[in-house]
């Protein structure tokens, strides 16, 4: 009995792994497949944006959430220090959205704490 208990916990504890393992494998492979299926962006929108206090943390979570819209292929940040208001340009496939909507996302991202000052957008001649 002594060395049959040890043998199932082994047993169970690999088991767990291997579904674990399996479940993590499902899940990168579905997010692999959703980013091969976002569709071309063919716009461009720019905004000067305030009330961004670091690029890491503010940044990061600009490009998860705007990213995670659909049509929305990429965020690009440009961030300085000392500048009271960044940049953020958004490529984006006009079929889902448009400039106006992805602003009014951005500007509700934690809370209201980003606001949009000046904007730009534009048909992209070679889309992404």
């Amino acid at each position: 009995m002594k060395f049959i208990l040890p043998f199932i916990f082994l047993l169970i504890l690999s088991c767990q792994r291997d579904a674990s393992h399996n479940a993590n494998s499902d899940v990168q492979k579905l997010e692999e497949l959703a980013e091969e299926k976002k569709p071309e962006a063919d716009y461009q929108c720019v905004a000067k944006v305030s009330g961004m206090v670091c690029k890491m943390g503010c940044g990061g979570t600009i490009r998860k959430e705007l990213k995670s819209l659909r049509g929305v292929s990429r965020v690009a940040v440009d961030y300085e220090e000392n500048r009271e208001e960044q940049i953020i340009s958004v490529f984006y496939n006009s079929r889902f959205h448009d400039e106006k909507e992805i602003y009014a996302e951005l500007e509700k991202i934690n809370n209201g704490q980003f606001s949009i000052g000046t904007t730009k957008s534009e048909r992209l001649n070679n889309p992404l």
